[in-house]
């Protein structure tokens, strides 16, 4: 019932005949199997953390009484996730996560032991294809999270179509559990958990009867309304109190661009307050969570939904007309960030402090102890996206490299945005990330 890290499903694009070719050349698979004593000590350690934070679940009988295997299809707010949604149901449910999860020897001691299955991001892993289908067949649960990450602001984000043909393969029940007040609990940008009110919703979305009668079209539709959430029109209605005295810190993983100056990855945040050291445009967040102003002066958002989908718009637009100006300047870079390296047995290298600069056909990777500059373009580019402590993670021409921030705050969302809109430039569809939207 783990995972630590969301997951991109573009690897479940396989056709249906890759599939049953997949399932046809693992029947000597062996069994995917747990260790008992590690999960009865996170069964224990989440009844307590549930009870301790009064989290609430909604669990109605049809799901009670559901009998394995079934797909649990839930929407991804943060860290503990996939253990509340697992502890809370009545049988066993092996998670998937990213690959990079598993690189932390302690992370990966609990995870293969809890069954996790480890996935490839933005590949399409066939070794993943065959654990999920070989836990299925062993008659246990498979959890995924189609959205493929975690939010950033508390609303949902497109799911990949592709979640469909697996359902359709599998030819299981869909069980959907929807998190409530989880991103004012444990955002994904904070290290901090903050007392409030947090309800979890199960449903029984689709049952094996019914997925014979429904179309791709209708199974996709039943799963997007199911797994829908605001968390901003949530707390709108129900304005639970959250109790918390950090709830600004290391906001600016997610809030990069100032919408008073436009200035990149310039806010400064301590305790419920964040500004900008480039303007001095400054933000109080209230005990509801919505933002004020500490000085006078206009307030562009008062919530950060509206916030990160006018920011991810506008940094869009801006690369683009970089872009199309042929332009050759720095459009951002992150100043003394520390540049990590995969080893032979996937743990990440220390290998020296750089300056990574982000160009529109190219990042460039200046290193500080000796002159060199390493270039990363942007056809061998296959992933650049933020990670466990918002850790920029990517993988070039089938190196793994990791980029730490010179501070806590130092947003690597923002460069899976820009080159997001490079590879949409250089017709590099197939890289895109689904929930990222391509502006105006």
């Amino acid at each position: 019932m783990i995972v630590i890290h969301s997951i991109s499903i573009n690897f479940l694009g396989l056709e249906k005949f890759q599939l049953l070719c997949v399932s046809f050349f693992m029947r000597s698979t062996k069994k995917f199997t747990t260790n008992y004593a590690i999960r009865l000590l996170t069964w224990v350690l989440f009844g307590m953390f549930t009870n301790l934070f009064r989290i609430k679940k909604n669990l109605p009988s049809e799901v009670k009484k559901l009998k394995p295997p079934y797909l649990v299809l839930g929407n991804h707010v943060g860290f503990w996730d996939p253990f509340i949604i697992g502890h809370f149901l009545p049988y066993f449910t092996h998670f998937i996560s990213s690959d990079a999860t598993f690189r932390n020897p302690i992370i990966r001691f609990f995870l293969t032991r809890l069954g996790t299955i480890p996935i490839k991001k933005n590949t399409r892993d066939i070794k993943a294809v065959k654990d999920i289908i070989t836990v299925i067949r062993q008659g246990e649960n498979v959890g995924i999270f189609p959205e493929a990450l975690r939010t950033w602001s508390g609303s949902s984000f497109k799911i990949d179509a592709s979640i469909v043909k697996l359902i359709k393969f599998l030819n299981v029940p869909v069980v959907v559990p929807v998190l409530k007040g989880m991103n004012l609990f444990n955002p994904r940008w904070s290290t901090k958990l903050r007392y409030t009110k947090v309800e979890v919703d199960y449903k029984l979305v689709i049952t094996s009867e019914s997925l014979k009668n429904l179309s791709d079209n209708e199974i996709y539709t039943e799963l997007t309304n199911a797994l829908f959430h605001d968390e901003v029109a949530y707390q709108q209605k129900r304005m639970n109190i959250i109790y918390s005295s950090y709830k600004a810190e290391h906001i600016g993983y997610a809030l990069y661009v100032c919408p008073n100056c436009k200035a990149i990855d310039c806010f400064r945040a301590v305790g419920n307050d964040f500004t900008c050291d480039c303007c001095q445009y400054d933000i109080h967040i209230n005990k509801f969570g919505f933002f004020e102003r500490k000085s006078s002066g206009n307030l562009f958002f008062d919530n950060i939904r509206d916030w990160y989908y006018w920011e991810e718009k506008w940094l869009i637009n801006y690369v683009n007309a970089k872009y199309e100006s042929k332009s050759t300047t720095v459009i951002f870079e992150d100043k003394n960030s520390k540049f990590y390296h995969s080893n032979s047995i996937g743990n990440m290298d220390f290998i020296d402090n750089v300056n990574l600069k982000l160009f529109i056909d190219k990042i460039e990777i200046e290193f500080h102890s000796k002159k060199e500059i390493r270039v990363l373009n942007f056809k061998d580019l296959q992933t650049i996206n933020p990670q466990i402590n918002e850790r920029l993670e990517v993988y070039y021409e089938k190196e793994a490299y990791r980029f730490v921030g010179q501070k806590n705050g130092v947003s690597g969302l923002k460069w899976e945005v820009a080159v997001n809109a490079l590879w949409k430039k250089t017709g590099q569809d197939h890289k895109l990330s689904v929930y990222i939207e391509q502006g105006n």
